[in-house]
């Protein structure tokens, strides 16, 4: 018999790359974290201050019609077998970020393990639409490109500053700088397709119907990969 031989050593480095189905992206203070905790039951820290999420936060929206004590019993809360989608709140990203500006690189990582990006748009930024623009030239100059070609969502936030006499009930100095119908023109210029919604996270106006139709969406282009690889 053989004696023992002495083991291999190898020194490994390992990269955490979380996995969601949508992953929530935008400028700081866009209202990320916000709309994570209105459409699911995280926590995420919340303040009306940039900057606030400084590491990435899951959460899993559960259609309001499923039976989430029977699904969570069986193990199937998200992923396949679940009418659970899995978000990630990607904390705010900045100009240079594909660059590794502002931790760029720590934050675009986790989008490349999501099946759609939902690019959520500050109605009451200086200049939205510039805002879009960065964020999805970032997208495109990070690594080797493909999270341009991803699936993407775009939401505009925060519209309940555009109704009239709320607003005791915003928040401070939370004034629109271009109409409704304007931002929507130059937005639709500036995207390359038609998935376009407004919602309210804070009011939670609009956001079940956006969820609905996520999940049809994230459904089918799930269902298209997997034709592809078969």
């Amino acid at each position: 018999r053989a004696p023992p031989s002495s083991g291999e050593r190898k020194k490994l480095k390992l990269v955490l790359k979380l996995v969601a189905d949508i992953a929530l992206v935008g400028v700081p203070n866009a209202g990320k974290s916000t709309f994570l905790a209105s459409v699911t039951r995280a926590k995420p820290k919340i303040a009306n201050y940039p900057f606030t999420t400084v590491i990435p936060n899951l959460g899993v929206w559960v259609p309001p019609e499923s039976n989430y004590g029977g699904d969570a019993s069986r193990g199937l809360t998200a992923g396949a077998g679940s009418s659970g989608i899995v978000l990630c709140d990607v904390p705010g990203l900045v100009a240079g970020a594909a660059k590794g500006v502002g931790l760029g690189h720590a934050f675009l990582r986790h989008v490349e393990r999501c099946h759609v990006i939902l690019h959520l748009v500050d109605a009451t930024s200086v200049d939205a639409v510039a805002d879009f623009a960065m964020l999805n030239r970032e997208l495109a100059q990070y690594g080797t490109g493909q999270l341009a070609n991803m699936p993407q969502v775009v939401v505009v936030n925060k519209v309940d500053a555009y109704e009239e006499g709320k607003e005791e009930n915003s928040e401070e100095g939370l004034k629109m700088k271009i109409s409704r119908e304007e931002l929507k023109r130059q937005l639709e210029e500036e995207m390359q397709h038609s998935r376009l919604m407004w919602v309210s996270a804070k009011e939670k106006e609009g956001v079940n119907e956006l969820m609905g139709r996520m999940a049809k969406y994230v459904g089918s282009v799930q269902q298209t990969k997997a034709d592809k690889e078969k």
